[in-house]
């Protein structure tokens, strides 16, 4: 009889690079600590508003030499440009479509949900207000993204066109 326990010790997970678009400091603190308490091994890259989060991905300004990343973890209500436009731009950028975007929000505004996946958002997970509910969520995504799914490679040079 096989052993059908938690997986979680023969799992693997795969090294990431997490790109954290947050505007509240504390909410990536949170982030951070999760990904820390659960123990995995990921580089967590933060920006706080929806133009840093463009020019990350696309290399540019102070973020020329950042890494492609991985998995975006994107809020909707961010500053000087808000997270469904992020979610639009990316996406239609074909050198970055292949990034899978897990929008997270405290909403529950079906118009919101609908248009997150009209733009070709992954999944839309509502934000868990407690911190054993927030710390599960970052537990299971990560299991989710970093051992489950196979990504797509990353493609080669930079064209952003």
């Amino acid at each position: 009889m096989s052993d059908l326990g938690s997986t979680k010790s023969r799992t693997s997970y795969r090294h990431l690079d997490i790109l954290v678009v947050e505007s509240d400091p504390g909410e990536f603190y949170l982030t951070e600590m999760a990904f820390r308490k659960a123990g995995f091994k990921s580089d967590l890259h933060c920006v706080k508003d929806g133009e840093d989060a463009l020019m990350y991905v696309r290399r540019e300004g102070k973020y020329t030499e950042a890494p492609l990343p991985d998995i975006i973890f994107l809020d909707l209500t961010l500053p000087k440009i808000d997270g469904l436009t992020v979610l639009k731009e990316i996406k239609q950028t074909p050198a970055l479509l292949h990034i899978p975007i897990v929008v997270s929000s405290s909403t529950e505004n079906p118009a919101d949900i609908r248009a997150v996946y009209a733009l070709n958002g992954n999944c839309f997970i509502r934000k868990p207000s407690e911190l054993g509910e927030f710390l599960k969520f970052i537990e299971t995504c990560y299991e989710f993204w970093g051992s489950v799914v196979t990504l797509s490679p990353k493609p080669a040079g930079s064209d952003f066109q």
